[in-house]
């Protein structure tokens, strides 16, 4: 069975509750979410983000260095 939102890919760079939450209900639905960290870790580190991060690809990228940015296709384009 299909879900409402296959088919869409988000990324998810939210580090407060607001993006998190969003990319969890778009994961809900069915959409492909991939969650960017930073390599510091999430910036409020609660027990909260395994809730707010399930059904979340996630990619370590450290969007600061050079390297990180040139891995970036969103930051390219």
């Amino acid at each position: 069975m299909s879900s409402v939102l296959d088919g869409v890919r988000v990324i998810d760079f939210g580090q407060s509750i607001a993006g998190p939450l969003t990319g969890m209900l778009l994961a809900d639905q069915g959409a492909d979410v991939m969650r960017v960290e930073s390599p510091g870790g999430p910036m409020w580190g609660t027990p909260a983000n395994a809730t707010l991060n399930r059904g979340k690809r996630s990619i370590l990228l450290d969007l600061k260095s050079e390297a990180g940015r040139d891995a970036s296709p969103i930051l390219k384009n």
